[in-house]
């Protein structure tokens, strides 16, 4: 795995609440029980009326590392900003600006195809209640903090979040300088009852300010198309990927016929709020609100 740069100030994050006009009663109750437990809302949250684009009241309030919850309902799902704006440009803007959105379930609706991957949280049936659960969720964000780690650590985090979702570790072969750091197997079934398992090869890229350059991310294909066994590739970074970085995979993997998924910082902290455990295990409590 790459080595690292020295920790940034930590900066102050916000949280901001994205939801349509019709859903106003239960956004300002989570806006309030979020302000209750100290947990700063930028503005008072997003309420998006027709016509209203979301990018440019964003751009202008947002900063990096900040917070986007989307409240999920047949009102926002089926609103031409839910469709087409945050759908087609603002969520690859929000992921290069390392800005972690968060889909919130608060009724019965389909899911949109671009959050489709997203670990969403919900709080239905039983909103009022379910409420808590959510700021709860919210509250320790901020305790995912990527400077507090070095190289193993990281190395460790990723083994044990692999596991809690399903992966078999069946090797740790931790280098500190580039190079596959995990060899992991998942099983599944397919429709007739047979266990399919595959291999996965893990590369780790663990940063402080730089992302991950396209130099960086060379290794892990080469390496699968020299690996004896057929596998699949698997990046993970608490980073993000230059958009070169971005297009050179992505063609890699269709000259080669290769399998590769990344994993990039915003996705992999929704995937740590989903495993309290691991973030009290490796972050600890330093922090118990987002100011």
């Amino acid at each position: 795995m790459a080595g690292q740069e020295k920790p940034t100030t930590a900066k102050r994050h916000q949280v901001f609440l994205s939801y349509a006009s019709a859903d106003k009663e239960i956004a300002h109750k989570i806006v309030n029980e979020l302000r209750q437990r100290n947990i700063h809302v930028g503005f008072d949250a997003y309420e998006l009326q027709p016509g209203d684009s979301i990018a440019q009241a964003l751009e202008k309030t947002i900063s990096a590392s900040d917070y986007l919850v989307v409240l999920l309902s047949p009102h926002s799902v089926n609103s031409q900003w839910m469709q087409k704006e945050l759908g087609n440009t603002l969520s690859s803007d929000l992921i290069s600006r390392d800005i972690t959105l968060l889909p919130v379930l608060i009724a019965d609706c389909e899911i949109p195809n671009f959050l489709a991957s997203y670990q969403y949280l919900d709080i239905r049936p039983d909103i009022a209640n379910n409420v808590e659960h959510l700021v709860e969720k919210i509250s320790i964000i901020p305790e995912i903090d990527f400077s507090e780690l070095d190289s193993k650590s990281f190395v460790s985090l990723i083994e044990d979040l692999l596991k809690e979702l399903g992966f078999e570790v069946i090797e740790q072969s931790f280098t500190g300088a580039g190079g596959i750091d995990i060899k992991a197997e998942y099983s599944h079934f397919d429709p007739f009852g047979k266990k399919i398992t595959a291999l996965w090869l893990v590369e780790l890229k663990l940063y402080r300010e730089e992302r991950a350059s396209l130099e960086s991310i060379k290794y892990l294909p080469q390496f699968l198309l020299r690996f004896p066994t057929p596998s699949k590739g698997l990046l993970i970074t608490n980073s993000h990927l230059t958009s070169a970085a971005r297009n050179w995979l992505m063609s890699s993997e269709a000259k080669n016929r290769l399998e590769i998924r990344v994993i990039e910082g915003t996705e992999l902290k929704r995937l740590l709020l989903q495993h309290k455990d691991l973030i009290e295990k490796y972050f600890g409590k330093k922090q118990t609100a987002v100011r």
